[in-house]
């Protein structure tokens, strides 16, 4: 009964649950460095991350903040949230390096 008084409670507020975002970048093996950027659009913002997202490793860290992004990478390329171009407001960009192989990499960030 309480569970269901709370979800009452929620959907009275107006509370809705994240959405999580994404791009993925595939790379051919010997293909150039690329990168693949989320936008966070009008009106939503990065969600802060929680106990249970750092548990999960979905936390990364800007400007003393932490928010919950994170990469997921194939093959023997380096997959990572880069800074340079990545502004935290408005715009999260990974980058997946060139390899030997082919390599793929997916860019995951939660807004509300």
């Amino acid at each position: 009964m309480s569970i269901t008084l709370m979800l009452v409670g929620l959907l009275a507020t107006g509370a809705q649950a994240p959405s999580a975002l994404h791009c993925r970048i595939t790379l051919a093996a010997g293909a150039p460095s690329e990168t693949c950027r989320v936008t966070v659009p009008t009106g939503k913002r990065l969600r802060a991350c929680a106990d249970a997202d750092r548990q999960a490793g979905h936390c990364d860290a800007a400007g003393g903040r932490r928010f919950v992004a994170w990469v997921v990478g194939t093959g023997p390329g380096r997959c990572h949230i880069t800074t340079k171009k990545t502004d935290w407001d408005r715009t999260v960009r990974a980058k997946l390096s060139k390899s030997a192989g082919a390599s793929s990499c997916d860019l995951y960030v939660e807004v509300q």
